[in-house]
Protein backbone atom coordinates (compact mmCIF):
# COMPACT_ATOMS: atom_id res chain seq x y z
CA UNK A 1 0.00 0.00 0.00
CA UNK A 2 2.86 2.39 0.83
CA UNK A 3 4.61 1.75 -2.49
CA UNK A 4 1.41 2.33 -4.47
CA UNK A 5 0.89 5.64 -2.68
CA UNK A 6 4.47 6.74 -3.34
CA UNK A 7 4.12 5.93 -7.06
CA UNK A 8 0.95 7.99 -7.24
CA UNK A 9 2.52 10.95 -5.42
CA UNK A 10 5.56 10.79 -7.70
CA UNK A 11 3.35 11.05 -10.78
CA UNK A 12 1.69 14.18 -9.40
CA UNK A 13 5.08 15.76 -8.69
CA UNK A 14 6.02 15.14 -12.32
CA UNK A 15 2.79 16.75 -13.48
CA UNK A 16 3.40 19.77 -11.25
CA UNK A 17 6.97 20.20 -12.44
CA UNK A 18 5.99 20.01 -16.11
CA UNK A 19 2.68 21.81 -15.83
CA UNK A 20 4.18 25.15 -14.86
CA UNK A 21 5.54 25.59 -18.40
CA UNK A 22 2.09 26.66 -19.49
CA UNK A 23 2.14 29.65 -17.13
CA UNK A 24 5.33 31.16 -18.61
CA UNK A 25 5.28 34.01 -21.12
CA UNK A 26 1.89 35.17 -19.89
CA UNK A 27 1.08 38.62 -18.51
CA UNK A 28 1.48 38.74 -14.75
CA UNK A 29 -0.48 41.21 -12.67
CA UNK A 30 1.75 42.34 -9.81
CA UNK A 31 0.62 41.83 -6.23
CA UNK A 32 1.48 44.50 -3.70
CA UNK A 33 2.94 42.70 -0.72
CA UNK A 34 2.48 44.36 2.62
CA UNK A 35 5.67 45.07 4.53
CA UNK A 36 4.12 46.98 7.41
CA UNK A 37 1.60 46.18 10.10
CA UNK A 38 -1.17 47.87 8.13
CA UNK A 39 -3.87 45.91 6.32
CA UNK A 40 -2.53 44.73 2.92
CA UNK A 41 -3.88 46.61 -0.08
CA UNK A 42 -6.19 45.07 -2.65
CA UNK A 43 -4.50 42.13 -4.33
CA UNK A 44 -5.02 41.68 -8.03
CA UNK A 45 -5.31 38.27 -9.60
CA UNK A 46 -3.49 36.82 -12.59
CA UNK A 47 -6.34 34.98 -14.30
CA UNK A 48 -4.23 34.05 -17.30
CA UNK A 49 -1.46 32.56 -15.19
CA UNK A 50 -3.88 30.51 -13.05
CA UNK A 51 -5.78 29.30 -16.12
CA UNK A 52 -2.58 28.30 -17.92
CA UNK A 53 -1.14 26.47 -14.91
CA UNK A 54 -4.38 24.63 -14.18
CA UNK A 55 -4.94 23.76 -17.85
CA UNK A 56 -1.39 22.41 -18.13
CA UNK A 57 -1.95 20.16 -15.10
CA UNK A 58 -5.26 18.86 -16.48
CA UNK A 59 -3.87 18.28 -19.98
CA UNK A 60 -0.78 16.48 -18.70
CA UNK A 61 -2.89 14.44 -16.29
CA UNK A 62 -5.23 13.55 -19.14
CA UNK A 63 -2.27 12.45 -21.24
CA UNK A 64 -0.98 10.14 -18.49
CA UNK A 65 -4.49 8.81 -17.97
CA UNK A 66 -4.84 8.07 -21.68
CA UNK A 67 -1.49 6.27 -21.81
CA UNK A 68 -2.49 3.98 -18.93
CA UNK A 69 -6.09 3.47 -20.12
CA UNK A 70 -5.41 -0.11 -21.27
CA UNK A 71 -4.66 -1.12 -17.68
CA UNK A 72 -7.80 0.60 -16.39
CA UNK A 73 -10.45 -1.00 -18.59
CA UNK A 74 -11.87 -2.83 -15.59
CA UNK A 75 -12.97 0.59 -14.29
CA UNK A 76 -14.92 1.49 -17.46
CA UNK A 77 -18.68 1.28 -16.96
CA UNK A 78 -20.00 3.67 -19.62
CA UNK A 79 -19.76 4.47 -23.33
CA UNK A 80 -21.10 7.49 -25.18
CA UNK A 81 -24.17 6.35 -27.08
CA UNK A 82 -26.33 8.84 -28.91
CA UNK A 83 -26.17 12.56 -28.17
CA UNK A 84 -22.76 13.48 -26.69
CA UNK A 85 -23.97 16.74 -25.14
CA UNK A 86 -26.87 14.98 -23.44
CA UNK A 87 -24.50 12.28 -22.15
CA UNK A 88 -22.27 14.79 -20.38
CA UNK A 89 -25.23 16.86 -19.21
CA UNK A 90 -26.70 13.77 -17.53
CA UNK A 91 -23.35 12.90 -15.94
CA UNK A 92 -23.17 16.38 -14.47
CA UNK A 93 -26.76 16.89 -13.34
CA UNK A 94 -28.15 13.45 -12.42
CA UNK A 95 -27.02 11.01 -9.76
CA UNK A 96 -27.05 7.96 -12.02
CA UNK A 97 -23.25 7.98 -12.52
CA UNK A 98 -22.31 9.43 -9.11
CA UNK A 99 -20.98 6.47 -7.10
CA UNK A 100 -18.27 5.48 -4.62
CA UNK A 101 -15.54 3.84 -6.72
CA UNK A 102 -13.36 0.82 -5.91
CA UNK A 103 -9.88 1.95 -7.00
CA UNK A 104 -6.88 1.03 -4.86
CA UNK A 105 -5.91 3.37 -2.05
CA UNK A 106 -2.81 4.72 -3.81
CA UNK A 107 -4.99 5.99 -6.64
CA UNK A 108 -7.82 7.29 -4.47
CA UNK A 109 -5.75 9.05 -1.80
CA UNK A 110 -3.52 10.41 -4.55
CA UNK A 111 -6.42 12.67 -5.50
CA UNK A 112 -5.53 14.80 -2.46
CA UNK A 113 -2.21 15.61 -4.16
CA UNK A 114 -4.01 16.40 -7.42
CA UNK A 115 -6.30 18.72 -5.46
CA UNK A 116 -3.26 20.37 -3.87
CA UNK A 117 -1.91 21.17 -7.36
CA UNK A 118 -5.27 22.63 -8.41
CA UNK A 119 -5.43 24.71 -5.23
CA UNK A 120 -1.89 26.02 -5.63
CA UNK A 121 -2.51 26.90 -9.29
CA UNK A 122 -4.85 29.60 -8.01
CA UNK A 123 -2.91 30.55 -4.87
CA UNK A 124 0.26 31.03 -6.92
CA UNK A 125 -1.47 33.70 -8.97
CA UNK A 126 -3.04 35.96 -6.35
CA UNK A 127 -6.28 34.16 -5.45
CA UNK A 128 -7.31 33.82 -1.82
CA UNK A 129 -8.01 30.57 0.00
CA UNK A 130 -11.75 30.41 -0.64
CA UNK A 131 -11.47 31.37 -4.30
CA UNK A 132 -8.88 28.62 -4.68
CA UNK A 133 -11.24 26.08 -3.08
CA UNK A 134 -13.90 27.02 -5.65
CA UNK A 135 -11.32 26.65 -8.41
CA UNK A 136 -10.39 23.19 -7.08
CA UNK A 137 -14.06 22.20 -7.09
CA UNK A 138 -14.42 23.25 -10.74
CA UNK A 139 -11.20 21.47 -11.77
CA UNK A 140 -12.13 18.27 -9.94
CA UNK A 141 -15.61 18.23 -11.49
CA UNK A 142 -14.15 18.73 -14.97
CA UNK A 143 -11.81 15.80 -14.40
CA UNK A 144 -14.45 13.45 -13.03
CA UNK A 145 -17.19 14.30 -15.55
CA UNK A 146 -15.18 14.82 -18.74
CA UNK A 147 -11.68 13.31 -18.44
CA UNK A 148 -12.87 10.06 -16.81
CA UNK A 149 -16.05 9.96 -18.87
CA UNK A 150 -16.11 6.15 -19.07
CA UNK A 151 -16.00 5.74 -15.30
CA UNK A 152 -18.37 6.59 -12.48
CA UNK A 153 -18.30 10.19 -11.25
CA UNK A 154 -16.53 9.30 -8.05
CA UNK A 155 -18.05 10.76 -4.89
CA UNK A 156 -15.00 9.82 -2.83
CA UNK A 157 -12.65 11.43 -5.35
CA UNK A 158 -14.63 14.66 -5.18
CA UNK A 159 -14.41 14.77 -1.39
CA UNK A 160 -10.70 13.93 -1.27
CA UNK A 161 -9.72 16.22 -4.16
CA UNK A 162 -11.70 19.26 -3.03
CA UNK A 163 -11.49 19.16 0.77
CA UNK A 164 -8.32 17.14 1.13
CA UNK A 165 -6.66 19.04 -1.71
CA UNK A 166 -7.54 22.40 -0.17
CA UNK A 167 -6.07 21.42 3.20
CA UNK A 168 -2.91 19.87 1.76
CA UNK A 169 -2.47 22.53 -0.93
CA UNK A 170 -2.89 25.42 1.51
CA UNK A 171 -0.57 23.87 4.09
CA UNK A 172 2.19 23.18 1.58
CA UNK A 173 1.68 26.59 -0.06
CA UNK A 174 2.14 28.46 3.21
CA UNK A 175 5.01 26.27 4.40
CA UNK A 176 6.77 26.76 1.06
CA UNK A 177 6.44 30.52 1.49
CA UNK A 178 7.65 30.31 5.10
CA UNK A 179 10.69 28.16 4.25
CA UNK A 180 11.96 30.70 1.72
CA UNK A 181 12.95 32.88 4.68
CA UNK A 182 15.01 30.18 6.40
CA UNK A 183 18.67 29.41 5.81
CA UNK A 184 20.07 26.10 4.59
CA UNK A 185 19.65 23.78 1.64
CA UNK A 186 17.03 21.63 3.38
CA UNK A 187 14.43 24.42 3.79
CA UNK A 188 15.24 25.68 0.28
CA UNK A 189 14.75 22.22 -1.23
CA UNK A 190 11.53 21.51 0.67
CA UNK A 191 10.17 24.92 -0.33
CA UNK A 192 10.47 23.81 -3.95
CA UNK A 193 9.02 20.35 -3.27
CA UNK A 194 6.02 21.74 -1.35
CA UNK A 195 5.06 24.12 -4.18
CA UNK A 196 6.97 23.15 -7.34
CA UNK A 197 4.96 25.22 -9.81
CA UNK A 198 5.07 28.36 -7.66
CA UNK A 199 8.78 27.97 -6.93
CA UNK A 200 9.73 27.49 -10.58
CA UNK A 201 7.66 30.42 -11.81
CA UNK A 202 9.17 32.61 -9.07
CA UNK A 203 12.66 31.47 -10.08
CA UNK A 204 11.92 32.24 -13.73
CA UNK A 205 10.70 35.74 -12.85
CA UNK A 206 7.02 35.15 -13.66
CA UNK A 207 5.65 34.50 -10.19
CA UNK A 208 3.56 36.72 -7.98
CA UNK A 209 5.07 38.23 -4.81
CA UNK A 210 4.11 36.68 -1.49
CA UNK A 211 0.69 37.56 -0.12
CA UNK A 212 1.91 37.24 3.45
CA UNK A 213 3.18 39.75 5.96
CA UNK A 214 5.07 37.60 8.46
CA UNK A 215 6.20 40.45 10.73
CA UNK A 216 4.21 38.99 13.66
CA UNK A 217 4.12 35.35 12.61
CA UNK A 218 5.48 32.61 14.88
CA UNK A 219 6.87 29.94 12.57
CA UNK A 220 8.26 26.55 13.52
CA UNK A 221 10.03 24.05 11.29
CA UNK A 222 12.08 21.09 12.48
CA UNK A 223 13.45 17.82 11.19
CA UNK A 224 13.64 14.99 13.68
CA UNK A 225 14.98 11.48 13.98
CA UNK A 226 14.56 8.90 16.71
CA UNK A 227 14.04 5.32 17.82
CA UNK A 228 10.67 3.77 18.70
CA UNK A 229 9.82 0.52 20.46
CA UNK A 230 6.31 -0.86 19.99
CA UNK A 231 4.39 -3.76 21.58
CA UNK A 232 0.92 -5.00 20.64
CA UNK A 233 -0.52 -6.89 23.58
CA UNK A 234 -3.17 -9.20 22.13
CA UNK A 235 -1.35 -10.05 18.90
CA UNK A 236 1.85 -10.53 20.95
CA UNK A 237 4.12 -8.70 18.51
CA UNK A 238 6.87 -6.15 19.08
CA UNK A 239 9.19 -4.15 16.87
CA UNK A 240 11.89 -1.47 16.93
CA UNK A 241 11.62 1.34 14.39
CA UNK A 242 13.96 4.07 13.19
CA UNK A 243 12.03 7.34 12.76
CA UNK A 244 12.49 10.31 10.47
CA UNK A 245 10.03 13.17 10.32
CA UNK A 246 9.03 16.81 9.87
CA UNK A 247 7.22 18.92 12.46
CA UNK A 248 6.06 22.36 11.32
CA UNK A 249 3.57 25.07 12.21
CA UNK A 250 2.62 28.61 11.25
CA UNK A 251 0.89 30.76 13.86
CA UNK A 252 -0.11 34.10 12.40
CA UNK A 253 -3.11 34.85 14.58
CA UNK A 254 -1.49 38.11 15.74
CA UNK A 255 -0.39 39.17 12.28
CA UNK A 256 -1.73 39.95 8.84
CA UNK A 257 -1.28 36.69 7.01
CA UNK A 258 -3.26 37.63 3.92
CA UNK A 259 -5.16 40.44 2.30
CA UNK A 260 -8.68 39.27 3.14
CA UNK A 261 -10.73 38.31 6.16
CA UNK A 262 -10.85 34.85 7.71
CA UNK A 263 -7.67 33.62 6.11
CA UNK A 264 -6.12 30.37 7.36
CA UNK A 265 -3.80 31.77 10.00
CA UNK A 266 -2.87 28.71 12.07
CA UNK A 267 -1.48 25.63 10.33
CA UNK A 268 0.07 22.50 11.85
CA UNK A 269 1.66 19.66 9.94
CA UNK A 270 3.61 16.55 10.89
CA UNK A 271 4.99 13.87 8.57
CA UNK A 272 6.74 10.75 9.80
CA UNK A 273 8.11 7.55 8.31
CA UNK A 274 9.57 4.61 10.20
CA UNK A 275 11.81 1.78 9.07
CA UNK A 276 12.18 -1.58 10.86
CA UNK A 277 13.85 -4.87 9.98
CA UNK A 278 10.61 -5.82 8.19
CA UNK A 279 10.51 -2.69 6.02
CA UNK A 280 8.45 0.48 6.31
CA UNK A 281 6.13 0.11 9.30
CA UNK A 282 5.29 3.70 10.12
CA UNK A 283 3.90 6.22 7.67
CA UNK A 284 1.92 9.10 9.17
CA UNK A 285 0.97 12.50 7.85
CA UNK A 286 -1.44 14.95 9.46
CA UNK A 287 -2.15 18.59 8.78
CA UNK A 288 -4.74 20.97 10.20
CA UNK A 289 -5.85 24.43 9.09
CA UNK A 290 -7.69 26.93 11.30
CA UNK A 291 -9.89 29.01 9.01
CA UNK A 292 -10.24 32.04 11.26
CA UNK A 293 -12.87 33.18 13.72
CA UNK A 294 -12.86 34.88 17.11
CA UNK A 295 -9.44 35.69 18.59
CA UNK A 296 -8.39 37.94 21.46
CA UNK A 297 -5.05 38.70 23.05
CA UNK A 298 -4.73 40.33 26.48
CA UNK A 299 -1.44 41.81 27.69
CA UNK A 300 -0.54 43.02 31.15
CA UNK A 301 -0.22 46.76 31.67
CA UNK A 302 3.48 46.40 32.50
CA UNK A 303 6.24 44.81 30.45
CA UNK A 304 8.09 42.87 33.15
CA UNK A 305 9.34 39.34 32.44
CA UNK A 306 6.91 37.84 34.94
CA UNK A 307 3.89 39.74 33.58
CA UNK A 308 1.19 37.40 32.32
CA UNK A 309 -0.59 37.57 28.97
CA UNK A 310 -3.60 35.61 27.77
CA UNK A 311 -4.98 34.68 24.37
CA UNK A 312 -8.00 32.72 23.16
CA UNK A 313 -9.37 31.69 19.81
CA UNK A 314 -12.32 29.70 18.51
CA UNK A 315 -13.46 29.07 14.98
CA UNK A 316 -13.97 26.62 12.12
CA UNK A 317 -11.14 24.38 10.97
CA UNK A 318 -10.41 21.51 8.62
CA UNK A 319 -7.69 18.89 8.25
CA UNK A 320 -6.54 15.57 6.85
CA UNK A 321 -4.63 12.53 8.09
CA UNK A 322 -2.98 9.46 6.56
CA UNK A 323 -1.86 6.65 8.87
CA UNK A 324 -0.36 3.28 8.01
CA UNK A 325 1.18 1.40 10.94
CA UNK A 326 2.55 -2.14 10.86
CA UNK A 327 3.43 -4.57 8.09
CA UNK A 328 0.94 -5.72 5.46
CA UNK A 329 -0.44 -8.59 7.56
CA UNK A 330 -0.95 -6.49 10.69
CA UNK A 331 -1.34 -3.11 9.03
CA UNK A 332 -3.60 -0.58 10.67
CA UNK A 333 -4.58 1.81 7.91
CA UNK A 334 -6.89 4.82 7.73
CA UNK A 335 -6.94 7.97 5.63
CA UNK A 336 -9.17 10.75 6.90
CA UNK A 337 -10.44 14.06 5.57
CA UNK A 338 -11.58 16.23 8.48
CA UNK A 339 -14.21 17.89 6.31
CA UNK A 340 -15.16 20.61 8.78
CA UNK A 341 -14.83 21.13 12.50
CA UNK A 342 -14.49 23.54 15.38
CA UNK A 343 -11.21 24.40 17.09
CA UNK A 344 -10.63 26.36 20.28
CA UNK A 345 -7.63 27.15 22.45
CA UNK A 346 -6.58 29.25 25.43
CA UNK A 347 -3.06 30.29 26.32
CA UNK A 348 -1.57 31.82 29.47
CA UNK A 349 2.06 32.74 29.86
CA UNK A 350 4.94 35.07 30.54
CA UNK A 351 8.58 35.08 29.52
CA UNK A 352 9.36 31.94 31.56
CA UNK A 353 6.14 29.92 31.83
CA UNK A 354 3.47 29.05 29.28
CA UNK A 355 0.27 26.95 29.43
CA UNK A 356 -1.86 26.05 26.41
CA UNK A 357 -5.12 24.11 26.31
CA UNK A 358 -6.45 23.16 22.88
CA UNK A 359 -9.33 21.10 21.49
CA UNK A 360 -10.84 20.21 18.11
CA UNK A 361 -13.80 18.20 16.90
CA UNK A 362 -14.29 17.27 13.24
CA UNK A 363 -16.78 15.52 10.99
CA UNK A 364 -14.79 12.96 8.98
CA UNK A 365 -14.89 11.26 5.62
CA UNK A 366 -12.60 8.24 5.89
CA UNK A 367 -11.04 5.37 4.02
CA UNK A 368 -10.46 2.62 6.58
CA UNK A 369 -9.13 -0.93 6.56
CA UNK A 370 -11.63 -2.52 8.96
CA UNK A 371 -9.72 -3.47 12.08
CA UNK A 372 -11.77 -6.67 12.44
CA UNK A 373 -10.55 -7.90 9.02
CA UNK A 374 -8.15 -10.47 10.51
CA UNK A 375 -10.85 -12.03 12.68
CA UNK A 376 -13.37 -11.91 9.79
CA UNK A 377 -10.99 -13.80 7.46
CA UNK A 378 -9.98 -16.23 10.21
CA UNK A 379 -13.65 -17.24 10.53
CA UNK A 380 -13.58 -18.40 6.91
CA UNK A 381 -15.27 -15.35 5.39
CA UNK A 382 -14.01 -13.23 2.51
CA UNK A 383 -15.03 -9.96 0.90
CA UNK A 384 -16.24 -11.48 -2.37
CA UNK A 385 -19.87 -10.50 -2.93
CA UNK A 386 -19.69 -7.59 -0.46
CA UNK A 387 -18.78 -3.96 -1.11
CA UNK A 388 -16.58 -3.92 -4.22
CA UNK A 389 -14.04 -1.56 -2.60
CA UNK A 390 -13.46 -4.10 0.19
CA UNK A 391 -12.81 -6.86 -2.34
CA UNK A 392 -10.65 -4.72 -4.64
CA UNK A 393 -8.75 -2.61 -2.11
CA UNK A 394 -9.29 -4.16 1.37
CA UNK A 395 -10.62 -0.87 2.72
CA UNK A 396 -14.00 0.81 2.93
CA UNK A 397 -15.57 4.25 3.08
CA UNK A 398 -16.94 5.63 6.33
CA UNK A 399 -18.35 8.71 7.98
CA UNK A 400 -17.29 9.56 11.48
CA UNK A 401 -15.63 12.06 13.77
CA UNK A 402 -12.29 13.00 15.30
CA UNK A 403 -11.82 14.61 18.70
CA UNK A 404 -8.51 16.12 19.85
CA UNK A 405 -7.54 17.47 23.27
CA UNK A 406 -4.09 18.63 24.34
CA UNK A 407 -2.46 20.39 27.28
CA UNK A 408 1.09 21.74 27.02
CA UNK A 409 3.21 23.31 29.76
CA UNK A 410 6.54 25.03 29.10
CA UNK A 411 8.94 26.32 31.76
CA UNK A 412 11.99 27.94 30.21
CA UNK A 413 13.74 25.14 28.25
CA UNK A 414 11.59 22.30 29.61
CA UNK A 415 8.23 21.35 28.09
CA UNK A 416 5.72 18.62 28.93
CA UNK A 417 2.31 17.76 27.64
CA UNK A 418 -0.58 15.38 27.11
CA UNK A 419 -2.33 14.64 23.81
CA UNK A 420 -5.58 12.71 23.34
CA UNK A 421 -7.06 11.74 19.97
CA UNK A 422 -10.32 9.80 19.73
CA UNK A 423 -11.78 8.67 16.39
CA UNK A 424 -14.97 6.81 15.48
CA UNK A 425 -16.08 5.67 12.01
CA UNK A 426 -19.08 3.79 10.64
CA UNK A 427 -19.10 2.39 7.10
CA UNK A 428 -21.14 4.06 4.38
CA UNK A 429 -23.84 1.58 3.41
CA UNK A 430 -26.38 1.69 0.61
CA UNK A 431 -25.91 -0.38 -2.53
CA UNK A 432 -27.38 2.26 -4.84
CA UNK A 433 -24.44 4.60 -4.16
CA UNK A 434 -21.59 2.14 -4.80
CA UNK A 435 -19.99 0.96 -8.00
CA UNK A 436 -21.11 -2.61 -8.52
CA UNK A 437 -19.85 -4.90 -11.27
CA UNK A 438 -22.09 -7.50 -12.93
CA UNK A 439 -19.54 -10.23 -12.24
CA UNK A 440 -19.34 -9.48 -8.51
CA UNK A 441 -22.59 -7.92 -7.26
CA UNK A 442 -22.98 -6.95 -3.61
CA UNK A 443 -25.30 -9.73 -2.47
CA UNK A 444 -23.79 -10.22 0.99
CA UNK A 445 -23.33 -6.67 2.25
CA UNK A 446 -21.55 -5.98 5.52
CA UNK A 447 -21.24 -3.01 7.88
CA UNK A 448 -18.13 -2.15 9.86
CA UNK A 449 -17.44 0.13 12.82
CA UNK A 450 -13.95 1.17 13.88
CA UNK A 451 -12.50 3.14 16.78
CA UNK A 452 -9.03 4.50 17.53
CA UNK A 453 -8.00 6.12 20.83
CA UNK A 454 -4.49 7.50 21.29
CA UNK A 455 -3.14 8.79 24.62
CA UNK A 456 0.29 10.40 24.55
CA UNK A 457 2.51 12.06 27.15
CA UNK A 458 5.82 13.69 26.33
CA UNK A 459 8.76 15.56 27.82
CA UNK A 460 10.99 17.86 25.75
CA UNK A 461 14.18 19.67 26.66
CA UNK A 462 15.78 22.37 24.50
CA UNK A 463 19.56 21.96 24.47
CA UNK A 464 19.89 25.10 22.36
CA UNK A 465 17.85 27.28 20.04
CA UNK A 466 18.32 24.68 17.28
CA UNK A 467 18.34 21.33 19.12
CA UNK A 468 15.66 19.64 21.21
CA UNK A 469 15.46 16.23 22.89
CA UNK A 470 12.14 14.49 23.42
CA UNK A 471 10.82 11.40 25.22
CA UNK A 472 7.33 10.18 24.27
CA UNK A 473 4.98 7.44 25.42
CA UNK A 474 1.71 6.53 23.72
CA UNK A 475 -1.02 4.02 24.41
CA UNK A 476 -2.97 3.17 21.26
CA UNK A 477 -6.34 1.39 21.70
CA UNK A 478 -7.99 -0.11 18.61
CA UNK A 479 -11.42 -1.65 18.17
CA UNK A 480 -13.26 -3.01 15.13
CA UNK A 481 -16.53 -4.83 14.42
CA UNK A 482 -17.89 -6.31 11.19
CA UNK A 483 -21.61 -7.19 11.02
CA UNK A 484 -23.59 -8.79 8.24
CA UNK A 485 -26.38 -6.71 6.69
CA UNK A 486 -27.82 -9.29 4.30
CA UNK A 487 -26.65 -12.11 6.58
CA UNK A 488 -27.12 -11.02 10.22
CA UNK A 489 -25.32 -14.15 11.47
CA UNK A 490 -21.97 -12.67 10.39
CA UNK A 491 -20.19 -11.02 13.31
CA UNK A 492 -16.47 -10.42 13.82
CA UNK A 493 -14.70 -8.31 16.40
CA UNK A 494 -11.04 -7.52 17.02
CA UNK A 495 -9.44 -5.40 19.76
CA UNK A 496 -5.83 -4.65 20.55
CA UNK A 497 -3.70 -2.32 22.67
CA UNK A 498 -0.34 -1.03 21.46
CA UNK A 499 2.28 0.55 23.72
CA UNK A 500 4.68 2.89 21.88
CA UNK A 501 7.75 4.53 23.45
CA UNK A 502 10.21 6.65 21.51
CA UNK A 503 13.10 9.02 21.90
CA UNK A 504 13.66 11.72 19.30
CA UNK A 505 16.03 14.56 18.48
CA UNK A 506 14.74 17.66 16.70
CA UNK A 507 16.86 20.03 14.65
CA UNK A 508 15.02 23.35 14.54
CA UNK A 509 15.48 25.77 11.65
Amino acid sequence: MYSKLMMTVSSYIVIASLGIIGSFSLPVVAIEASVSDEEPKDIQKNWWGATAELSSILILGGGLYSISSETMKQDFDYEIEGDTAEYFYDRLTTNEAWKYDDNDIGMNWGHAYAGALYHQAFRNHGFNYYESVIGTFVASTIWEVFAEYKEVVSINDQVVTIWGGAVLGESLYQFSDMLKGKEGWVPATLSWVFNPAGSITQWAGYGSPSRFNRSQSQDKFSLYTGLLYSERELSNTSTSIFLLGIDASIDDRKGLSDGFSSTPSLIDMEMETGLSANGIEDWQMATQVWLGGYKRHFDSNNHLADSWSQSVYIGPSTGMEYTSLGTEQYEDFYAVVNVLGLSAAANWGNEHVNFELRTDIFADFSMVKPYATQEYLAQGHNFWGTKSVLWEGEYGYAWGNTFNLSLAVKIDDLAAGVKIKSQRWDSIDGKSNERMTSWNPNVNDIDFEDARDRYQIYLNYALSSSTQLGLHYERFDRYGVIRGIDNPQIFSRHDDIEQRTWFRVDYIY
